[in-house]
């Protein structure tokens, strides 16, 4: 939570990235979006498709940008930390078409934005399934606790 706290003391742009139709890689989206609305930050939904908005992300007057997706951290679902994304090393449970690591890489390259991941393990990413209770209570909890 320090990290995440550290990352929020500055201008940030949250990311929701994740397919709403693979169970909990919604996480993304769904914890992106509740994190964005409760501490009043500006949010760009992309889905799996992040690579798609690298112009909004590079114009944005944000000087950091926080990513927030579905990353399999091998622990107990819900379970969410803040990484860097040279941290990620393959980690991501990759359903989209650019690793989120990868699109960091060229995001740092371009523009001068620190770059940041809230990764929220999932329980599963089966298509068609709704978010587990797990991962829906986890980031229901993760919000509540923070200050807006």
């Amino acid at each position: 939570m320090n990290e995440l706290q550290q990352c929020l003391d500055r201008e940030v742009l949250v990311v929701g990235v994740g397919n709403p139709l693979r169970g909990d890689d919604a996480a993304g989206l769904v914890l992106g979006e509740k994190l964005a609305q409760k501490l009043g930050l500006p949010y760009l939904c992309c889905e799996e498709v992040p690579e798609n908005y690298l112009t909004e992300m590079l114009d944005s007057p944000a000087d950091t940008i926080l990513i927030v997706d579905a990353v399999d951290f091998g622990t107990e679902a819900g379970y969410i930390k803040v990484v860097s994304p040279g941290e990620l090393s393959g980690e991501s449970i990759s359903t989209h078409n650019c690793s989120v690591s990868l699109l960091a890489t060229v995001l740092e390259k371009a523009a001068d934005k620190q770059m940041m991941v809230l990764g929220i393990q999932p329980n599963s990413t089966g298509w068609g399934s709704q978010l587990s209770s797990a991962v829906a209570e986890a980031i229901d909890s993760f919000v509540a606790t923070l200050r807006e």
